[in-house]
């Protein structure tokens, strides 16, 4: 019996670091077995049993998403990057190939979509690699943390209003 599919979607997280508060957006997959998101097999095959869906094979999607920050020089506003790799450890040339051909997928996607936005953009990187959900962490003390499932619609809400509740917050601050 072969393993089914695992889905692909988007990770919403809010991170702080050092002092500078980031929105990231980055793929990830889901199996049947987890109440949580894990991250990519990174050789986009199936070679070690991953279930990875037909559409993504020979993609590297690991690591691949957007971030952005929360600039608080002047008006406190987001700053965001273009979709790209973060937090990639080590690469082959194999694996180069598969990672440069899964970002000109999603640019194309960018371009024809003409996204602009962050939210009309993390639509186009939805839309480009087929993904079919979207999860934010929801942190908390002691014990884990608690997640919660969406759309990938609803995702891309909830990180609109993640980037305008930072704004907001940033906001607040300067006034303070």
């Amino acid at each position: 019996m072969t393993k089914p599919d695992d889905q692909y979607g988007l990770l919403i997280e809010p991170v702080n670091r050092y002092g500078t508060e980031y929105i990231e957006v980055r793929v990830c997959r889901r199996d049947n077995e987890r109440e949580h998101p894990m991250g990519c097999p990174s050789d986009g095959d199936n070679f070690y049993g991953y279930g990875t869906p037909k559409h993504l094979l020979g993609l590297v999607v690991d690591g691949l998403g957007m971030r952005g920050f929360i600039s608080d020089t002047g008006e406190p506003s987001y700053i965001a990057y273009d979709i790209e790799f973060h937090d990639v450890h080590a690469i082959s040339e194999r694996k180069l190939k598969s990672m440069a051909k899964a970002i000109r997928k999603v640019n194309a996607k960018v371009e024809k979509d003409e996204a602009r936005e962050p939210g009309d953009k993390y639509m186009a990187l939805a839309k480009a690699l087929k993904l079919s959900f979207a999860v934010e962490r929801i942190k908390r003390l002691g014990n884990g943390d608690d997640w919660r499932w969406m759309s990938v619609e609803e995702g891309r809400n909830r990180y609109r209003a993640l980037i305008e509740e930072a704004v907001a917050a940033a906001i607040a601050r300067k006034v303070a």
